[in-house]
């Protein structure tokens, strides 16, 4: 039996709680622009509301965060932000276009290409893990996922 009390026991229903919450993220925000009649507003509302959350747990939790340790990090650290916003506009456009199964359906499979891609190369400081049959496997499986949802659609 495993051990309840070892972090990686929970890794496994994180994975899947947080993935069950990436087409819900993308119903709400679609449902948000549509509302807005703005996808900027949209994305903008939706981090205002994400930061207003997560500095209320630290201000609960009496978490005291080591501002000067931003300072010492490469650059790139700070495109998190960017990258999500565009994330959350993309999202709410394809869904509000497309439908919450084939807009999360498109992004996993991209999800799923770029994040080998990135453990690849060892990109974003990242731990290198090279590409090998069994992740081509994954990209194939996303990929027919896609290409079935694609076929679906006809």
């Amino acid at each position: 039996m495993t051990d309840p009390r070892n972090p990686k026991v929970w890794l496994l229903p994180l994975a899947i709680f947080t993935g069950a919450l990436l087409p819900a993220q993308f119903a709400t925000n679609a449902a948000l622009s549509s509302e807005l009649h703005s996808l900027t507003l949209t994305g903008a509302v939706s981090y205002l509301g994400g930061a207003i959350v997560l500095f209320s747990i630290l201000k609960l939790f009496k978490l005291e965060p080591n501002w000067a340790a931003t300072r010492g990090g490469p650059l790139w650290m700070w495109l998190g932000g960017v990258i999500g916003s565009a994330y959350v506009v993309g999202s709410a456009l394809l869904t509000r276009t497309l439908g919450a199964a084939l807009a999360t359906t498109l992004v996993i499979a991209s999800q799923v290409v770029t994040a080998i891609l990135l453990d690849h190369f060892g990109v974003f400081g990242l731990q290198q893990r090279r590409i090998n049959p069994l992740r081509i496997a994954a990209v194939a499986l996303a990929l027919a996922a896609l290409a079935l949802r694609l076929w679906g659609m006809q």
